[in-house]
């Protein structure tokens, strides 16, 4: 090749790859112009999860609104209420009944195949839900949305952090009044009290007018933690937003070990934020690659009150439990189901007020190891459940006889977890 052809094909190189970085730097432009509206107005469904009373895709959904964006602000905004709510004409109730297509732990458990709309999100996770939430909503009320995006109470903590606080009424809210005067309203919707709707109201349109009208500094900030939000699983969204954000909370298929406790608050008031969990883990490595695991779930009650859970824990398939114990009197199960993603152990638990209650199973999983050359490779994932703040990770791994450790990662005691957790040791 001569010359004057190097130098050509290297022109069309240099080209190739700014044209690259160009579409790079200006795909999460245009994604971002068209979720905010400027490419065409958007319409979303809110949905408000109290992660007080904790549910599979991370709270209660005490309230969903729909929200309509043009050119970066809200055009119109409406919320709708769950049946047992009592709002006027202007903030219409979501009543009726939706079928239920699993999972079948929790529908088996409870024998029950349907629900109330905003009692639904019993799904493992929120991109499971979220489809079925969309048609749902539709056939309930109508409305087509582009999108659904979820937040909880300590999302909406977090966000007033970077936002500050608002005035209702001549009453000061702030990070940390808002999920308390949340509560208050929510319990207090009765003979077309509107409370409720106004501080929603006035949350949302604050919250979208800073968005648009802060310096580039606090939008930074605000975007780093949204960002940080939705790791954690306190911000989610369906469907992926781009180069933004993404559908949160989905559960992957690994071929590695996996533990996810997915857990439902049964009627016993917003306990959840007194409710300390801690994942105690223990797993003997076989010299087939199967393993021997005993995994105990603690829960620590620090309210007055006492707490009672629904707790399905998902663990791989072909699992087989061997046996389990606990440390009160008032449970039930647990119960075995599976699919082709999983085996799931469910129980109810009651912790009495002030106390702490420790679940154990005993079970063997099927091949969880992989081999890489001469070195042999463990990992464990911990898929933290939305809605829920923290959790203490304890986990020590045995080794098969005369193996030698090469490596480890997070194993040990007392790690304080806000999202997803992995669990990795390498041995020959």
């Amino acid at each position: 090749m001569d010359d004057h052809a190097r130098s050509r094909t290297r022109r069309y190189v240099a080209v190739i790859i700014l044209g690259a970085v160009v579409v790079a730097l200006l795909l999460p432009i245009v994604d971002g112009l068209s979720v905010a509206g400027f490419l065409g107005d958007k319409t979303y469904l809110l949905i408000l999860q109290d992660n007080a009373e904790i549910r599979p895709t991370g709270g209660l959904m005490d309230v969903v609104g729909v929200v309509t964006v043009h050119n970066g602000r809200i055009a119109s905004l409406q919320y709708y209420y769950g049946s047992s709510a009592e709002p006027k004409e202007s903030s219409p109730q979501l009543s009726g009944l939706v079928h239920l297509d699993g999972p079948e732990s929790f529908t088996k458990f409870f024998n029950v195949n349907q629900s109330t709309l905003t009692d639904s999100n019993v799904q493992y996770d929120f991109a499971s839900f979220a489809p079925k939430m969309e048609s749902d909503f539709y056939n309930a009320t109508g409305y087509r949305v582009d999108g659904i995006i979820a937040v909880d109470l300590t999302a909406i903590e977090a966000v007033m952090n970077i936002t500050g606080p608002i005035t209702i009424s001549g009453e000061v809210i702030t990070s940390r009044n808002v999920a308390d005067r949340l509560h208050y309203d929510s319990a207090t919707i009765k003979g077309g009290k509107t409370a409720l709707t106004d501080l929603l109201r006035t949350l949302t349109f604050d919250i979208a007018r800073f968005i648009t009208d802060s310096s580039v500094p606090q939008k930074l900030a605000l975007y780093s933690t949204m960002q940080g939000l939705e790791r954690e699983k306190h911000v989610q969204l369906y469907p992926n937003q781009g180069f933004f954000f993404h559908t949160g909370g989905e559960r992957r298929a690994l071929a590695a070990d996996f533990i996810s406790v997915v857990d439902t608050t049964l009627g016993t008031g917003k306990a959840d934020p007194g409710v300390n969990r801690t994942l105690d883990y223990h797993v003997v490595l076989l010299p087939s690659g199967s393993a021997i695991s005993n995994l105990t779930l603690t829960y620590t009650n620090n309210c007055w009150w006492d707490y009672d859970v629904f707790t399905t824990t998902l663990v791989p398939p072909g699992a087989r439990l061997v046996g389990g114990h606990h440390t009160t009197v008032f449970f039930n199960g647990p119960e075995v189901t599976r699919s082709k993603d999983a085996a799931a152990f469910s129980s109810t638990v009651r912790v009495p007020a002030n106390a702490k209650v420790r679940v154990t199973y005993l079970y063997k999983t099927p091949h969880r190891v992989d081999t890489r050359g001469i070195a042999q490779q463990y990992d464990l994932y911990i898929q933290k459940q939305a809605g829920i703040n923290r959790y203490v990770l304890n986990t020590s791994v045995q080794l098969p006889r005369g193996a030698r450790l090469i490596d480890m990662e997070n194993v040990g005691a007392n790690q304080v977890f806000t999202g997803d957790a992995h669990v990795h040791v390498g041995y020959i």
